[in-house]
Parts: C-alpha cells; sequence; structure tokens
C-alpha cells in the first residue's frame, strides 16, 4: 500500500467523523487514490456508509438493554452452577475417598470373619472363634458407623454452600436488575 492510498483509507474512515467528502480517483500509474478534493470534472463523492446508526431508537436501547440482562442473568445461574460443583467437590470428594477406603476395610474384616468361621474348634473349643467374630462384626459397625456420620456431616455442609451460593447468585441477579432498570436514555 503506498502513502496516498494508505492516507485514503484514512480519510475515508474518519469521513464520518468529519462529515469530509472523500472521492475515489485513478491515478497516472493506475492505482486507486482517495482525496477530499474531486480528481476532474465527473468526479463524484463516493457514498460511505456507518456501521452504526448515529443514534439509536428507544425501542434499540430497550432490546439492547434487554439482551445485556438476560446474559448477565445467564452469568449468574452459571456462577451459582460452578460455585456448587466446586463445593460438592471439595465437600464430597474426601468423604468418596474415605467411602472407598472404609469399604476396602469392611471387606477384608468380612474375609476374616468367614476364615473365623471355617476355622474347626481346635482345644480352645468356639468360644475363641466366637469372640473373634463378635470383634470383627464390632469393628465393621463402628466403620459404618462412622462412615454415616460422616455422610450427615457432609450433607449439612452442602446444605450451607447451596444457600451461599444461592445467596451469590441472588445478589448477582439484583445487581444485574439494577444496572439495566436505568432509563434507556442512559443505557450506552
Amino acid at each position: 500500500m503506498n502513502v496516498k492510498t494508505g492516507i485514503g483509507l484514512a480519510l475515508l474512515l474518519l469521513a464520518p467523523l468529519a462529515s469530509a467528502q472523500v472521492y475515489k480517483c485513478k491515478g497516472s500509474s493506475g492505482e486507486t487514490i482517495y482525496s477530499q478534493d474531486p480528481c476532474g470534472a465527473g468526479s463524484e463523492p463516493m457514498k460511505l456508509r456507518s456501521n452504526r446508526a448515529a443514534s439509536e431508537s428507544a425501542g434499540e436501547a430497550a432490546n439492547r438493554a434487554a439482551v445485556y440482562r438476560t446474559t448477565g442473568m445467564s452469568d449468574a445461574a452459571i456462577a451459582e452452577r460452578n460455585c456448587l460443583q466446586g463445593e460438592q467437590s471439595r465437600i464430597y470428594g474426601p468423604l468418596e475417598s474415605r467411602t472407598q477406603a472404609v469399604n476396602r476395610q469392611v471387606a477384608q474384616l468380612d474375609r476374616q470373619l468367614a476364615a473365623a468361621r471355617s476355622t474347626p474348634p481346635d482345644a480352645g473349643g468356639t468360644l475363641p472363634n466366637a469372640t473373634l467374630e463378635s470383634g470383627i462384626r464390632a469393628q465393621i459397625s463402628s466403620l459404618q458407623q462412622s462412615l454415616s456420620s460422616e455422610r450427615v456431616a457432609a450433607d449439612a455442609q452442602m446444605s450451607t454452600a447451596r444457600d451461599r451460593c444461592a445467596s451469590v447468585r441472588r445478589d448477582h441477579e439484583d445487581r444485574v436488575q439494577q444496572q439495566y432498570a436505568a432509563p434507556a436514555s442512559n443505557a450506552y
């Protein structure tokens, strides 16, 4: 691009702002030249189009505000969903790991229980086997109760997290409503 063409394009872009006429001409070498002055006797100004209306009607402003409001409300809902997913991972992730560990321990204790039942009574009689089985059952029960208590605590934490995430969403929605409730003349 030569300097004249570059200047001509700059004039073209600035023309709507300056309300100047722009003429498209052919140079001596056949190149396109843009000028504020007519190039010859038959030169006519170019018709310039603006991509944006000079002024916005009240309906257009209301439509734009409605789109922004809807987008803001969607953003609030997405933020709440992300908040809940993060809290769910933070709260239930460790619980799920603990549940898997407890299930492995219970499976091991079940194997010990099965082995104790299949062991023939020896010189000590059946009392030692019964005591061993009772002890294993108590360990299994204790692990299951502990896990149940941890789940109840996690559910309570998640309930609190839901309330907090919902509150953040409501605050976001209120800000969006206030921002776009202004008269259309104040909108940009």
